[in-house]
């Protein structure tokens, strides 16, 4: 059975959201309204009343006062406003009869909202093991109300570019199988699952010098969605999906679960270009 497919926000990028629902309403796609699109008051209310296939995704909708959104932050403050935004974000995604709502894996540092994408300078006297409980603790909150909506919840892997592998230190946490497993095996809820970003894979792997088959396979029987770019494995650019994309080999055994097409910047020819790739013959 074919899975959903939805075509990321970013795939828009600069474009108002009412004219991202118009040309998915016009070419029967799904939207994901995802990170990266502005504050807008009435946001919310817009994507509640789309008439498309939709679903919110991790830090939307952006609040007025931005922040980064971290479920293992060692900042109480911060932790509430991530576990609040998550709870809304599974409301939301209820009332639009979304597959389910992720968000992305927790960091051990709380960086800044501009530094997101680029070079963070952090204090490496991070305690990783408390920031993994504080990860447990949001995630069981999280939990409570998915379980009273019947609603899945998904973290989203991280990823870690070699100008943030300062000294051999990884201040994000689930970039790698052995932490995600980790992380999925401390809860025994079919409503928990990993939305796998194949391209934060492909650079994580590069990164600390592991193989990305090997890796996605380890984790695979965790995988409850999927976001689709690529990159050279140095960086996540949301670069295009071509022939060599290195996930097609699995597009058919992954077939059953929603899809995800997070390339930037893309026309609407370019889009059902790209949309034929997770469409396995």
């Amino acid at each position: 059975m074919r899975g959903d497919i939805y075509v990321s926000s970013v795939a828009f990028a600069g474009m108002q959201a009412v004219d991202m629902i118009e040309i998915v309403r016009q070419n029967g796609w799904g939207l994901e309204f995802s990170s990266g699109m502005a504050y807008q008051a009435d946001i919310e209310a817009l994507y509640l009343e789309a008439t498309v296939k939709r679903m919110p995704h991790n830090y939307f909708p952006a609040p007025k006062v931005p922040f980064v959104l971290n479920l293992a932050s060692s900042d109480e403050t911060i932790r509430s406003i991530s576990v609040n935004h998550c709870l809304n974000g599974l409301r939301i995604a209820k009332r639009s009869n979304s597959p389910f709502f992720a968000a992305h894996a927790g960091f051990c540092i709380d960086p800044d909202p501009a530094q997101l994408g680029t070079e963070i300078p952090f204090n490496f006297h991070f305690d990783r093991e408390k920031n993994k409980e504080l990860f447990l603790k949001s995630i069981e909150e999280i939990l409570i109300t998915a379980e009273q909506l019947e609603l899945t919840f998904l973290i989203e892997n991280n990823v870690i570019a070699g100008f943030n592998y300062n000294n051999n230190v990884n201040p994000f946490l689930c970039c790698e199988s052995s932490e995600i497993e980790w992380l999925y095996n401390s809860f025994d809820n079919k409503l928990f699952g990993i939305l796998l970003d194949t391209a934060h894979l492909k650079v994580s792997c590069h990164i600390l010098g592991k193989d990305k088959v090997s890796e996605f396979k380890s984790i695979q029987s965790f995988v409850k969605g999927i976001h689709h770019s690529d990159n050279d494995g140095t960086k996540d650019d949301n670069s295009p999906l071509t022939n060599d994309y290195w996930f097609l080999p699995f597009m058919k055994e992954s077939s059953h679960i929603p899809h995800v097409l997070e390339v930037k910047d893309l026309s609407i020819s370019d889009v059902t270009e790209q949309i034929k790739y997770l469409n396995p013959i």
